[in-house]
């Protein structure tokens, strides 16, 4: 009997860890009966999955293609595979819509703490959203993604989800892949993968979240890249109160434990445990000095390719722009930027004017 899994993340449980290892194994896992549809990874390895094997963008938004949905099926039906694996952290909002679409499908999903998720998905729409707010917590302490899970897992069926701890504690042998793994059926191989989506440093998040006033374009994806690569700084931090975490960490506790209750989590006792006995990385004020900023960016403008993209962004828009948080650091940017560099620009758009 074939089966179909569709791997729904939640944001920030890992997904990219998983994605990849998916992806550099295909051949393998064709080996095995497994088919996992090819997606696209970026250089630190990141995508967004199988999105297009099963939706197409209309607008500014992604629609549900049946003919993708019919045509896959249709491929995994006729094919020698038992197996068919599908994974999208855009997939957890639409899991009704693919319910019904793909009626036999099970969805495996990852309950990762609430606090965790909070800060991990802050850090995250720094980096890839244009986040420029400081940190916050709501006033009221609420998990969402319990709340979307619990909302959808009573319309969906509980019976149609495997839904696994966000631990290490409670891996199999402690690798989120290989837990990931064994709930489908595949024995692992080559499990000493590199880290995927590494986190910036406190440093290299403030760097980014002033840039994030700015149009970035293209410079958005070399400033990842670059950033994803420092090392130096302050890599273990929180920007919450303490007595706000504490505070949170308690109604949170309680919210996970009435949910893993009630839909049976596996290992809920394990995990209930490792989120009580969670500790509060070092507290930090969100902030860096010029001095620092001018430091990080020397180091990205001497990437490869970088600093012609740079002047052109400053020439051509960022001298132009409003920078309402510590607009002084754009002359730190425009001293870095060579004379010559700049007067080779605005020739280069004198010519292209006359012709």
């Amino acid at each position: 009997m074939k089966k179909v899994f569709i791997h729904i993340g939640p944001p920030k449980s890992g997904t990219s860890a998983i994605q990849k290892w998916l992806s550099d194994n295909r051949d393998y896992l064709n080996s095995k009966g497994v088919f996992y549809p090819e997606h696209e990874l970026d250089e630190n390895g990141v995508s967004s999955g199988n999105l297009y094997s099963l939706f197409s963008q209309k607008d500014d938004d992604f629609v549900l293609d049946t003919q993708k949905v019919s045509s896959l099926m249709k491929e995994f039906s006729s094919s020698k595979s038992d197996v068919l694996i599908l994974s999208s952290e855009f997939f957890f909002k639409r899991m009704e819509q693919l319910a019904e679409s793909i009626p036999e499908a099970i969805f495996i999903g990852y309950l990762r703490f609430p606090l965790e998720v909070a800060e991990s998905s802050y850090n995250q729409g720094v980096k890839r959203h244009g986040q420029v707010h400081a940190f916050g917590l709501p006033a009221t302490p609420r998990a969402y993604q319990l709340e979307i899970l619990d909302r959808l897992i009573k319309k969906i069926g509980r019976e149609r989800f495997i839904l696994r701890p966000y631990s290490k504690q409670c891996f199999k042998n402690e690798n989120l892949v290989e837990d990931f793994l064994s709930q489908v059926g595949i024995e692992p191989i080559n499990l000493d993968t590199p880290r995927v989506n590494t986190s910036y440093t406190l440093e290299g998040l403030e760097f980014k979240r002033w840039f994030n006033q700015l149009n970035l374009e293209s410079l958005q994806y070399d400033m990842d890249l670059y950033l994803q690569r420092v090392k130096e700084g302050t890599s273990s931090y929180s920007f919450i109160p303490p007595a706000i975490f504490e505070k949170f960490k308690l109604a949170f506790v309680e919210q996970i434990q009435t949910f893993c209750d009630e839909h049976k989590v596996e290992q809920r006792d394990v995990f209930v445990e490792r989120c009580k006995a969670l500790k509060q990385k070092s507290k930090y004020k969100q902030h860096i000095d010029n001095a620092e900023f001018d430091r990080i960016f020397k180091g990205f403008i001497n990437q490869p390719g970088v600093l012609k993209k740079v002047v052109t962004a400053y020439e051509s828009q960022w001298r132009y722009q409003s920078i309402p948080k510590s607009p002084e650091r754009i002359e730190i940017v425009k001293k870095n930027l060579p004379l010559k560099e700049r007067v080779a620009y605005k020739l280069r758009m004198f010519v292209s004017k006359l012709r």
